[in-house]
């Protein structure tokens, strides 16, 4: 049977405890708090940026720390893997992608599988805990891969922040529509969609049942049904929303299974307070 690595980053929200208990390596994100910086869920927790946010501190993110990717890959390169797949956040939002694929080359290591979902967290999270599985059941490289490929080509992001604060701060949402979005208070919902770069809007409302409605009929649209996708929900001091967003699905298309998350860094220090919709292909 093959020894597969399986690698990926902390916008999964895997902490180290947990990975060590799934046999997953995770590479920490650096995190950026008013210049000071920080490894993402090592010296930095979810916790902390919700401080951050309230005490409205700057925060970056950005790619792993060098010298802790290079550790990384050398001692996988010593436990002599026959292959490592690295399964990384989007090349879009984050430059983890190419640190993978230069910490794997300044290593010279070939037997080497990288993958830019194009997303974050949960699609991410999903995919490295089920091809972990899929290693430890003996499958091929081939196999984990195109189970990995075929659940984030499917996936889509549904953001929606409490408010436009944050994306106004962080350049997210600019001129006209900043200023009608804080005078009336109009909600938005934002989508992150495989091979469709940048976040894009998807819709705006007054009110979060109108976009919830919108949620569930793209669900429709999309065919993501109880029998085919877990719900994954990350969230950033917005438990309400994500308990209100639930009853809504239950009552419109009962039976999902859900899993609720910390909103990794990377999102929340653009969103600010926010939750997040990811329904992932579960097989």
């Amino acid at each position: 049977m093959p020894k597969i690595a399986i690698v990926t980053d902390s916008s999964t929200a895997i902490t180290p405890q947990e990975a060590k208990a799934l046999g997953i390596f995770v590479a920490p994100l650096a995190v950026y708090i008013d210049g000071k910086d920080y490894m993402d869920f090592i010296n930095v927790q979810p916790t902390d940026i919700v401080d951050a946010l309230k005490a409205r501190k700057d925060i970056k993110t950005s790619q792993p720390n060098v010298g802790a990717l290079d550790e990384l890959f050398q001692k996988l390169k010593a436990e002599k893997y026959d292959h490592i797949i690295a399964i990384s956040i989007s090349s879009v939002l984050s430059g983890t992608f190419q640190a993978f694929r230069l910490a794997a080359a300044s290593n010279e290591i070939d037997n080497f599988t990288l993958i830019d979902t194009l997303s974050a967290a949960s699609p991410l999270r999903h995919t490295a805990k089920e091809a972990k599985k899929m290693a430890d059941a003996g499958k091929s490289v081939d196999e984990i891969v195109a189970f990995i490929e075929r659940v984030i080509k499917d996936s889509m992001t549904y953001i929606l922040p409490d408010s436009l604060d944050q994306l106004i701060h962080g350049g997210r949402v600019k001129g006209a529509t900043a200023v009608l979005g804080q005078l009336l208070k109009i909600k938005l919902c934002l989508k992150i969609e495989y091979n469709v770069p940048p976040i894009e809007k998807f819709d705006t409302a007054r009110t979060d049942v109108k976009l919830f409605q919108a949620i569930v009929e793209d669900f429709g649209k999309r065919n993501i049904t109880p029998a085919t996708h877990k719900v994954y929900m990350p969230q950033c001091e917005s438990m309400a929303r994500v308990d209100a967003f639930k009853a809504y699905l239950n009552d419109k298309l009962p039976g999902f299974e859900y899993e609720v998350i910390a909103l990794p860094a990377g999102i929340a220090a653009h969103t600010g307070f926010a939750f997040g919709v990811q329904p992932v292909l579960k097989a």
